[in-house]
């Protein structure tokens, strides 16, 4: 395999918080007190780049990436990140406009910087930014249930719901986001668990640029059903999707946050 893991011996301190820090123990010290890959285990690296991160002097890199191009670490906005989670709703009216390009290009940067289990380079995001393709959507789903003979369940609440001129699945929504997982490189049980996480992190980053999002089982739900939406997501063959959310400009303004009950919690 590729070497991943380097060091610059002229920059080493020979400290070992990189040795420290390794998730699997990958890493020890060689005759001269550099670190280096232990033998045989290169091949576990789950390349979490924590090595990079902590090396105090910048002597770590990782895959040809060099640590004087990474961010510096910001962790003092624990009050405004809590206000933001507490100000959070799910968005179901949106208004008629186009979700702005810049707002996406934020979000897109902000992507690789999510976390997942086994630190894998598993999920694919289908970005259904543009009011053409997510009308396009609206249009083959609901075309789709028109079709069916004896709707039930979801299926019959959206067609008496679209034919009374209301979208229940996709509310108006100008934009969506799908997350898939790869089926062959997503840690095992984690095909949703991923979604999730990803989601989540869009949610919350989503909101502090001024945008609305409501997490779309419905819209997961019809994908299943309705083999078309995988094409119209351009999902690929080998990834399996995880979950829908879906993203606009609020057509309402809320003026306080909830006071929701506390979940049961048991500190040990």
């Amino acid at each position: 395999m590729t070497q991943k893991f380097a060091v610059t011996k002229e920059s080493c301190t020979h400290c070992g918080l990189c040795i420290q820090d390794c998730p699997i123990y990958a890493l020890e010290f060689d005759d001269e007190q550099f670190p280096q890959y232990a033998p045989g285990k290169a091949e576990f690296c789950i390349g979490c780049q924590h090595c990079l991160a902590i090396c105090p002097s910048g002597a770590a890199s990782f895959g040809g990436k060099k640590p004087e191009h990474s961010h510096s670490v910001s962790l003092e906005h624990s009050a405004g990140l809590l206000q933001l989670i507490q100000s959070r709703r799910s968005i179901r009216r949106y208004k008629d406009a186009p979700v702005d390009s810049a707002a996406v290009q934020e979000i897109v940067k902000m992507l690789p910087f999510i976390p997942t289990a086994k630190n894998a380079d598993d999920l694919y995001f289908s970005l259904v930014a543009t009011k053409e393709k997510m009308d396009a959507i609206r249009r083959v789903t609901y075309q789709k249930i028109a079709e069916m003979e004896n709707p039930t369940g979801l299926y019959l609440l959206a067609k008496e719901a679209f034919h009374a001129g209301k979208d229940l699945i996709f509310r108006g929504a100008p934009a969506m986001v799908a997350v898939a997982t790869d089926k062959e490189t997503v840690a095992e049980g984690c095909e949703t668990v991923d979604s999730v996480i990803a989601l989540s992190y869009f949610e919350l980053y989503a909101q502090s640029l001024g945008l609305g999002t409501t997490w779309c089982g419905y819209a997961f739900m019809i994908a299943q059903q309705i083999p078309e939406m995988y094409a119209l997501l351009e999902i690929p063959e080998n990834y399996t999707l995880g979950y829908t959310m879906l993203f606009g400009m609020p057509a309402v303004k809320y003026q306080r946050t909830t006071q929701p009950d506390m979940f049961k919690v048991n500190i040990l």
